[in-house]
């Protein structure tokens, strides 16, 4: 069964959940938008391509994700919701409130398609021939006839979006994912995570396309599209507080599903879902 299936019958919108928190100050709220997605351009779950999904699993997918610094993990993460409730979740609404939805979503639009270079090489990198060559045409179709990236016109011809990352890349090539580790400002995440994070941005045009600019200025491409998914997701993101009993477990299990659900490109097994408190398939 597809991921997107089970999640929607646990009421969850199947996105990554990695980062939705954030810091304070205004200056401060943009790195830390940023700093959530350096390394995940887009957001949304990978779109399944038939007969390409990698015979390697993410193996925090299957079983209790493994969380040795829970006692710390639990107050990094009560300091870092309590942060994003009071400011940046006001941001990231208000962005998505006032800012027009065609708006929107051509800046999204956009965004993905420069971030297309961190997709391709994680796509060559796993062995991903088919993925990689629908990447490469969504590119050459977006940038050109969707002005630039501004329209995706591959998706009407049957070129999905999806995104790879190198922490995907890793896991393909066997690389354990290590403990569970919640970092201020970047939020779940696991050592194999965040040194995939660190190597895409090797592959991100942003890092050299403003590299002479002012830190602030470096910083705005990810925080526009941070504070857009946050928008988008934070009724998802209320429905797992309200309706869990254990808010800091839910996002442990949700963000373990999540990247085990990237890695293996949509396709999971339902019964290889750990439960999550406050949600039932039935």
């Amino acid at each position: 069964m597809n991921i997107e299936t089970v999640f929607s019958l646990r009421g969850i919108k199947t996105r990554d959940f990695t980062g939705f928190f954030g810091a304070s100050g205004t200056a401060l709220c943009t790195l830390f938008f940023a700093a959530s997605l350096i390394a995940s351009p887009a957001s949304a779950a990978n779109t399944p391509v038939a007969d390409e999904t990698p015979e390697a699993s993410d193996t925090t997918g299957t079983e209790e994700i493994d969380d040795p610094l829970e006692g710390l993990n639990r107050v990094l993460f009560f300091i870092h919701d309590g942060l994003y409730t009071m400011i940046l979740r006001p941001v990231s609404v208000a962005y998505t409130t006032f800012i027009p939805n065609p708006v929107r979503k051509g800046v999204d639009n956009f965004m993905s398609n420069v971030a297309t270079p961190v997709t391709l090489s994680n796509d060559i990198l796993q062995g991903e021939w088919q993925r990689a060559g629908i990447t490469t045409k969504r590119f050459i179709i977006n940038s050109t006839i969707g002005l630039g990236g501004l329209i995706d016109v591959a998706a009407t011809q049957d070129l999905p979006k999806h995104t790879e990352d190198f922490g995907q890349t890793l896991a393909v090539h066997g690389v354990g994912a290590g403990p569970y580790i919640f970092v201020p400002i970047l939020g779940p995440s696991t050592p194999r995570h965040l040194v995939g994070r660190a190597v895409d941005l090797l592959a991100d045009p942003w890092t050299y396309i403003l590299y002479n600019q002012k830190q602030l200025v470096q910083l705005t491409p990810r925080a526009i599209v941070a504070a857009q998914a946050r928008g988008e997701g934070d009724n998802a993101l209320n429905s797992v507080k309200d309706t869990s009993g254990d808010y800091y477990s839910s996002l442990k299990n949700l963000y373990a599903q999540s990247r085990r659900n990237a890695i293996n490109n949509g396709q999971i097994d339902s019964d290889d879902l750990v439960d999550i408190p406050g949600f039932d398939t039935q």
